[in-house]
C-alpha cells in the first residue's frame, strides 16, 4: 500500500468512527455542552469540517478558507473558536453535519488527486508536521482526537462504550 492510499484508508476509519459514536446522540442534545466552555456534538464536528479545510484545502492546496465555506463558519469553528451552548450561535444543526460530510468528501477527492510525489513537499511551518503528507496525517489525529471528546460526551450521557 501507498503512502496515499495508508492516509485516505486512516481518514476513513477515523470517520467511520466518529460517525458511530454520534450515531445514537439525541439530535436534540448536540448543542449542551459538557462543561462550561467546551465543546458541543455541533461544535465538535465542525470543528472538524474547518481543520480539514485549514490543513488540506488552504496548507496543501493553497486556498482560502472563504473558498471552501461560508467565511463566518471559521469563527465559528476554527482553532480558537468557543463553543457556545446555544443553538441559534450556530447553522443548524442538518447544516453543520452537511458541512461535516461534504468537506470530508473533498478532502478524500483531493488526496485521491494527488501525485505521489506531492506529498513529500513543504508546507507552512507547523510544529508536527513540516510537510504535505504530514498535515494529511494530521488530520486523522485531530479527528481521533475530538472522536474522543465526542466519546466522553456520550459516557456523560448514560450511553454505552463502543466496542
Amino acid at each position: 500500500m501507498d503512502t496515499k492510499q495508508l492516509l485516505i484508508e486512516r481518514l476513513e476509519t477515523a470517520r467511520r468512527w466518529t460517525n458511530g459514536l454520534l450515531e445514537d446522540i439525541e439530535t436534540g442534545t448536540w448543542f449542551d455542552a459538557p462543561g462550561q466552555g467546551l465543546g458541543h456534538c455541533a461544535w465538535q464536528i465542525g470543528h472538524l469540517a474547518a481543520s480539514q479545510i485549514v490543513l488540506l484545502h488552504m496548507r496543501c492546496f493553497g486556498r482560502q478558507f472563504a473558498d471552501c465555506a461560508p467565511a463566518e463558519y471559521q469563527g465559528l469553528f476554527a482553532r480558537g473558536s468557543t463553543p457556545v451552548a446555544d443553538a441559534k450561535a450556530y447553522p443548524p444543526l442538518a447544516t453543520i453535519r452537511d458541512f461535516f460530510d461534504h468537506t470530508q468528501k473533498d478532502c478524500l477527492e483531493m488526496i485521491r488527486s494527488m501525485p505521489e510525489s506531492e506529498l513529500d513537499k513543504p508546507t507552512e511551518p507547523h510544529p508536527m508536521f513540516s510537510t504535505k503528507a504530514g498535515a494529511i496525517s494530521m488530520l486523522n489525529m485531530h479527528e481521533c482526537f475530538h472522536a474522543g471528546q465526542i466519546a466522553l460526551i456520550r459516557r456523560l450521557r448514560g450511553k454505552a462504550p463502543l466496542r
